[in-house]
């Protein structure tokens, strides 16, 4: 099995990149990462680093060599393609000590990697466990830094060096503090491998699988000069379906953290966000916001085991009669948050314990 202590000599990085249906970023990503020395086989980078791309639209035609893997996967979310991903380093039994988490849609400078690398070569023997996060900035404007890494705010994405101009001298005296920070976003961070040679990716479909998975972590992330991606900010992103994975993920977090405020606490807030959604006539946004809670509810068990590409399917399409099934729903729903808000936060914990034990 990949090793968890190495020398600088035997570093090793694989890169899972989960991409649906954007062809063009990956060719684009995928030529410019060939470039590198690791591909050069009079370097001596040569050879490590290892590239796994998986398609969750099952379309991409790439040919596999010795250190490029495509892989063709069920639409099961990035989570999912992620966790494939994972799946497939195991099995391939070559000794990896760090595993990148990257996004299919974002843009780096050439050297990216051999800067990783050469960061990781460089890092004290306390420091090789913690995590590498990659800052994240503004695709539309180059020169904003959005985030440099990431804190869980109960519920909320708080944000390390949020929206800095970096072109100013001033925001780059002390640019790689990382104090506050929990986890780096998987816009572009990197893992240990004897930290994801153990530990899965819950099936979250889209958003919060880096919080959770960084939260279990639980080492302070480095930020570091130079480890950087720019990507699409997520504001332009939204849709109601993605609000509600961020509702119904943001929920299973804080049950499993323990920041959850109790029933009479989180009914209100779940009442209060439909009635604004009501009130200002978004009738759809309401109604992922019920369905979101409903799963919620449905607890860890359901969660766990739902076929989260079945399950995105039926989501995303919008019934015709969604206002009258939005009646339906909160009264079923609002009535089992009454009877077992309780009893379904205690399973979430315990499957926080149960995920926690491998570390």
């Amino acid at each position: 099995m990949p090793n968890s202590k190495y020398d600088k000599r035997k570093i090793s990085i694989a890169c899972i990149i989960c991409t649906y249906k954007r062809k063009n970023y990956i060719i684009s990503n995928l030529s410019k990462i060939l470039e590198n020395h690791f591909f050069d086989n009079n370097n001596y980078l040569y050879g490590k680093l290892n590239i796994y791309i998986v398609d969750n639209a099952s379309e991409l035609n790439i040919d596999n060599r010795e250190f490029v893997h495509l892989i063709h996967n069920n639409n099961s979310g990035g989570s999912g393609g992620f966790q494939r991903g994972l799946r497939e380093i195991r099995k391939s039994k070559k000794d990896f000590t760090h595993v990148v988490f990257m996004d299919d849609d974002v843009k780096f400078e050439d050297d990216l990697f051999e800067r990783l690398y050469h960061l990781i070569e460089s890092l004290p023997e306390e420091d090789r466990d913690r995590p590498i996060a990659g800052r994240m900035f503004r695709m539309d404007i180059p020169n904003i830094q959005w985030t440099a890494a990431e804190y869980w705010d109960e519920g909320r994405v708080g944000h390390i060096g949020h929206h800095l101009d970096m072109s100013l001298p001033e925001n780059r005296v002390d640019m790689n503090n990382s104090d506050g920070a929990e986890y780096g976003g998987w816009w572009f961070c990197c893992y240990s491998y004897s930290f994801c040679e153990k530990n899965d990716i819950l099936p979250f479909f889209i958003h919060c699988d880096d919080v959770e998975y960084g939260l279990r972590c639980g080492k302070q992330p480095i930020i570091a000069e130079g480890i950087q991606v720019w990507h699409e900010i997520f504001a332009t992103r939204q849709t109601p379906v993605i609000s509600y994975y961020d509702w119904r993920n943001s929920r299973i977090v804080n049950a499993m953290y323990g920041f959850d405020k109790g029933y009479e606490v989180e009914y209100k807030r779940w009442k209060d966000e439909i009635t604004e959604f009501h009130l200002d006539g978004d009738f759809y946004n309401e109604y992922m916001l019920i369905l979101a809670m409903r799963d919620f509810m449905r607890g860890p068990w359901w969660f766990t085991h739902v076929n989260s590409a079945r399950h995105h399917k039926r989501i995303s399409n919008k019934p015709k009669n969604y206002r009258i099934l939005s009646k339906f729903i909160w009264r079923v729903t609002a009535v089992k948050m009454r009877l077992f808000y309780g009893r379904t936060i205690k399973q979430y914990q315990k499957l926080q314990r149960k995920m926690d034990r491998y570390n």
